[in-house]
């Protein structure tokens, strides 16, 4: 193992998967629900270890960009990687996160929370469009949406 290689299990061993309490602050999850979403990437054959990175660290890279709004460079040094690394791994984690959207991922109620619906101070700034332009807008789109306009734009 090169000396680089070893820095970057150190750092992900140090700094992310010291205990649950780091972890949570780095990733917005705990140890155990990390390594599971890792194997369920793993299960579904979506990423796998390469040659350079294993399929922790390239979640761990994903997840701190996402989670902490981290720009590529931050990243590129927290993990020792070039930013062409960086960037390709977020893609690909990315991409794996998309084909999981059929089993995990729910679409949107198309109910208006009674939080807004019946507040005055939160109710005028949405309406619904109107059935003839959701209808048009459905034609254009592979699944149902929601359309959120602003009064300002007097759409009704």
């Amino acid at each position: 193992m090169f000396e680089r290689d070893r820095k970057r299990i150190d750092y992900l061993n140090d700094k992310i998967w010291r205990n649950d309490t780091t972890c949570v602050d780095m990733l917005r999850m705990n140890k155990a629900r990390f390594f599971r979403f890792c194997q369920l990437f793993r299960d579904h054959a979506l990423l796998e270890d390469t040659v350079h990175m294993c399929v922790e660290q390239q979640v761990a890279m994903f997840l701190h960009i996402v989670v902490h709004n981290v720009r590529n460079r931050v990243i590129r040094t927290n993990f020792g990687r070039s930013g062409e690394t960086v960037s390709r791994y977020f893609n690909k984690v990315l991409n794996a996160i998309g084909e999981l959207r059929e089993d995990y991922i729910r679409p949107p109620s198309l109910d208006t929370p009674a939080k807004i619906e019946g507040d005055t101070r939160w109710y005028p700034y949405f309406k619904v469009c109107s059935s003839t332009l959701c209808h048009i807008l459905n034609l254009f789109f592979d699944k149902p949406i929601i359309v959120l306009i602003l009064t300002s734009l007097n759409i009704t």
